[in-house]
């Protein structure tokens, strides 16, 4: 036989653990949104570090690309390095048989 005062322990029982599966579901929502964010907030990081990136990987083409201009090149082996172009008399023939 069920006497009142069971019936009320029964029923705060329930609702004891309904409060604790909603509070389980709110808090797991929660934190799965706060997760979202977080990877929200590390993506528009990583994408601007990826910007960053690409822009210094413009320069450094730009100044590949100036450095190995052959004019330059070859004022820098002329001026520094002391090269001549072979006179006519310097050249050597050679034949395939």
């Amino acid at each position: 036989m069920v006497t009142p005062m069971s019936k009320k322990a029964s029923s705060t029982g329930v609702i004891a653990l309904i409060a604790l599966v909603v509070f389980f579901l709110l808090f797991t929502y929660l934190s799965l949104n706060l997760k979202s964010i977080d990877y929200g907030y590390d993506m528009q990081e990583l994408i601007s570090k990826e910007r960053h990136l690409t822009e210094e990987i413009d320069k450094l083409k730009a100044e590949r690309a100036t450095l190995l201009n052959l004019a330059r090149v070859e004022r820098i082996v002329i001026n520094k390095l002391g090269y001549q172009y072979p006179k006519p008399d310097q050249f050597i023939k050679v034949f395939d048989d």
